[in-house]
């Protein structure tokens, strides 16, 4: 058995207090138990499956849809948000006692002022002892929400310190990384420098090389010019001299 209490107002008479509890067997849409009480007197009415199955096919929706509106209403949705890709559409839910108390209705009022009616309860006046069971009730469930709140207070400060840790295990992993980023970059700078200073050597090494190549080159080339001259002088003193030159002056010469 399952079952909600919730205070809500109604629209003839909105400064009086009610409270409303539904209760169910397996699922809402299976059919429902209503109470309702002022803190003084109660009455209780009963909605059977059949007249849901009914209103939803008066209304020309799905029974899934129209069960899950009226949960809405009954239970404390008090606002829902519909509209897919388009502006979301709020939605309340207002309720209607008739004066002797012996009809509860609800609408829903959509933000652009439809009002749809989700239905109705006859309502009968109830034993006194419902009044001391919706308030036991009503202590229950706030006993019960108390205790979530404090679970969820330890959860939530549960998560706050995991989230302290998990801060500062990040922020000393971000200084080891910085760190290791800069030892890094210091290392590929020294490494940058030394090959730097091994290809100024190397060039320095090529360029000398190349110049004593090329002292060589030029100094091979003055023999030679020097030895062509030297011959060509020979040949020709030995063609204009009006004598044969002896052993002697062709290896002196």
């Amino acid at each position: 058995m399952s079952g909600t209490v919730r205070q809500i107002s109604v629209v003839l008479d909105p400064s009086i207090p009610y409270f409303l509890r539904v209760d169910w067997a397996e699922d809402l849409g299976a059919g429902f138990t209503l109470a309702l009480s002022d803190g003084s007197s109660s009455w209780i009415g009963e909605v059977p499956e059949e007249e849901m199955t009914g209103k939803a096919t008066e209304l020309g929706v799905k029974r899934e849809k129209y069960v899950e509106d009226l949960h809405q209403a009954l239970t404390g949705g008090g606002e829902s948000e519909r509209g897919r890709g388009r502006v979301a559409e709020k939605e309340e839910y207002l309720f209607h006692l008739s004066s002797d108390h012996g009809c509860l209705s609800y609408d829903k009022k959509s933000q652009r002022g439809v009002l749809v009616n989700m239905g109705a309860v006859e309502l009968h006046p109830a034993p006194v002892d419902l009044n001391r069971e919706m308030i036991a009730h009503t202590l229950e469930h706030s006993a019960d929400l108390e205790a979530e709140n404090r679970q969820l207070q330890e959860k939530n400060q549960t998560l706050q310190q995991e989230r302290q840790h998990l801060l500062a295990d990040l922020e000393k992993h971000v200084q080891e990384m910085e760190t290791m980023e800069g030892d890094l970059f210091s290392r590929f700078i020294m490494l940058l420098n030394e090959k730097k200073v091994k290809i100024r050597a190397l060039q320095d090494t090529i360029r000398h090389v190349q110049q004593r190549v090329e002292e060589q080159e030029n100094h091979r080339l003055d023999n030679n010019c020097i030895f062509q001259h030297t011959v060509g002088f020979f040949v020709l003193s030995v063609f204009m001299s009006p004598a044969p030159l002896s052993l002697y002056q062709l290896v002196s010469f």
